[in-house]
Order: C-alpha cells, then structure tokens, then sequence
C-alpha cells in the first residue's frame, strides 16, 4: 500500500504566533512530536476502521497496520502502512456446518465447501481442507489482508478527514507546549 499523506492549515495567527516564539531545534521538535502523536491517533483509527469493515476484533488487525518510519525532528514525516499480510479465516467469526465452514469475511458470510474447523496439537485452530482424498495433507485457509480494506478507507475519505484534523490539533498544541516550557 502506498503511504498516506496528510497536509493540514496551519496557516493560523495563533500558530504563526507560537512558531516565532519557537526556534530551531525546539520548534522542530515540537513538530515531531506532533506528527507522531498524530501517527499513532491515525493507526488507532484505521484499526477500527478495518475490523468494523471486515468483520474482525480490533486485536485481530492491529498487528498488520504499523507506523514507519516514526517522526524524527529532522525528518518530519511518519507513514501509516497497512500490511497485505492475510488473516486467519477462524478469525472472521467461522462456523461449522454440515457442508462446510462459514465465514462472514468482510461483511459477507459465505460458505467454504468440504472444510472443517479443527485444533491443532500446538493449540492453534484453523479452517482447514484437504489437498487430496487422503486424511493428510491438509491447509489451512486464510481471508485477505487489510490493505484493501485499509485503502478503500482512504479513498473514502474515512481517514483523511480525521487526520488532518488530528494533525492540526496537535501541531497547536505542542507547539504551546513547547512555546510555554521552561
């Protein structure tokens, strides 16, 4: 997925005003801060966003949406990436049934044919079929990666308008943070 890129106005008096009181080093870590907080609040966001779309507990899609690189006061930019990484399909509320397992994989469920939901010995359960007619070999099924998800989002406008917003908010407020520290 390519990265997100947020712009805000911050064409304001009052944070023209606090960023002449700030100089150098200290505004450009007040910046940094900023965007990261920023970067992490957005993460949260399209985390939620993409377990509400696809029929998946937040804890589920957390690990695949990650921040790189965090914000340094030289760099000032932070990118929020979703990973195409596929999900277990036991993750998306799978059933047995008599003719197969059903899964409600984004928001539709849908029946998987001549499957089966079973525990492995390390304790890992899974959706499994079998490869041939034998009892071995067997595989297990996966759904797909939230980078869809995560880029429908997008172009939705879901998490844009929620960033820029964010981004502004914080910029304000580190940089009165950092305007009135010692």
């Amino acid at each position: 997925m390519s990265g997100l890129e947020i712009r805000a106005d911050w064409n304001t008096s009052e944070v023209r005003a606090l960023m002449r009181k700030l100089q150098g080093a200290r505004l450009h870590q007040a910046l940094s801060v900023a965007v990261n907080t920023t970067a992490k609040q957005v993460r949260t966001n399209a985390a939620r966003i993409v377990a509400k779309q696809g029929g998946l507990k937040r804890a589920d899609v957390d690990p695949s949406i990650r921040i790189y690189p965090y914000s340094k006061p030289t760099t000032l930019t932070a990118v929020v990436r979703g990973s195409g990484r596929p999900i277990a399909l036991i993750k998306f509320a799978a059933r047995q049934t008599k003719a197969g397992v059903t899964a409600n994989a984004w928001g539709v469920r849908k029946l998987y044919k001549h499957t089966f939901i079973a525990t492995m010995r390390s304790g890992h359960e899974g959706v499994f079929a079998r490869t041939t007619k034998k009892r071995f070999p067997i595989k297990e099924l996966w759904g797909s990666g939230v980078t869809q998800v995560m880029t429908q989002a997008i172009e939705q406008g879901e998490i844009i308008a929620d960033a820029q917003d964010r981004l502004t908010s914080n910029v304000v407020r580190q940089l009165k943070r950092y305007a009135f520290k010692g």
